[in-house]
């Protein structure tokens, strides 16, 4: 039987909210999945454009208003979300964050009873030294702080615990190994970059189709960016396909 799966969604009503929910519409859900869509309400005022476009959605998409009495990071509202959780498994996405097509169906196939999985997420352009740069989370299987997101986990609503209330960034880390703990089980660790924060603009449309090394280079670039062979605009006239995929 397939597993079913609450996705929520903290809010402050962000107009990207709207390309948060076109990335899950996009989704084969099931017919037991759900939508939280959990709007901020602490010293905000009402927010009919937000009842609506939920409300556009169809009926898997809720939306719940919760005063959690303070703003920070959607960490009350992902507490409301666990508390009113009822299918098999819950995940939380950022309202500037999408899921890339064909995402929930892989994960689906990478659950496992009783255990966390642990997706890939692709980051928002960081500053470095040699200018901003997105990285891949995690970057290698293992629980490090500042190398994993939040919306990596999957975990059994059984599992679920409260995201500390601490204003620290530090808790949402906190949070993954509590959780992952509480299962006593290790994670699922899933090589599968689902999640890309606050998506770029290729060719006048947000990418959605999902993120791959280059065949040549090895950069990670999105799949817009590379042809049928997996290679980036600077690869695809200087490598020999041939020599892309190694003989059986």
């Amino acid at each position: 039987m397939t597993p079913s799966i609450t996705i929520a969604i903290p809010t402050i009503g962000r107009p990207s909210l709207a390309r948060t929910l076109d990335s899950i519409a996009r989704q084969r859900l099931g017919v037991d999945d759900r939508v939280l869509v959990m709007l901020d309400t602490y010293q905000e005022q009402p927010r009919p454009d937000i009842v609506n476009l939920v409300a556009s959605y169809g009926p898997a998409f809720e939306l719940h208003p919760f005063d959690g009495g303070v703003h920070f990071y959607g960490n009350p509202q992902l507490n409301e979300a666990m508390r009113i959780a009822s299918t098999d498994y819950f995940c939380g996405l950022g309202d500037d964050d999408i899921y890339v097509d064909g995402a929930i169906e892989r994960l689906k196939v990478s659950l496992r009873p009783g255990r966390a999985t642990l997706c890939q997420f692709y980051s928002p352009p960081f500053d470095t030294r040699d200018g901003a740069f997105r990285f891949v989370l995690w970057d290698e299987p293992k629980l490090r702080v500042a190398h994993i997101s939040g919306c990596c986990l999957i975990a059994p609503v059984s599992a679920l615990v409260p995201v500390k209330a601490d204003l620290r960034c530090e808790v949402d880390y906190e949070w993954i190994v509590d959780v992952v703990k509480r299962t006593g089980h290790r994670p699922v660790w899933m090589p599968d970059c689902l999640i890309i924060a606050r998506p770029d603009v290729i060719n006048g449309a947000y990418v959605h189709r999902g993120v791959s090394a280059c065949g040549g280079c090895g950069l990670v670039q999105y799949l817009e960016q590379l042809d049928s062979d997996g290679l980036c605009g600077d690869c695809e006239h200087v490598v020999l396909r041939e020599f892309l995929v190694a003989p059986v």
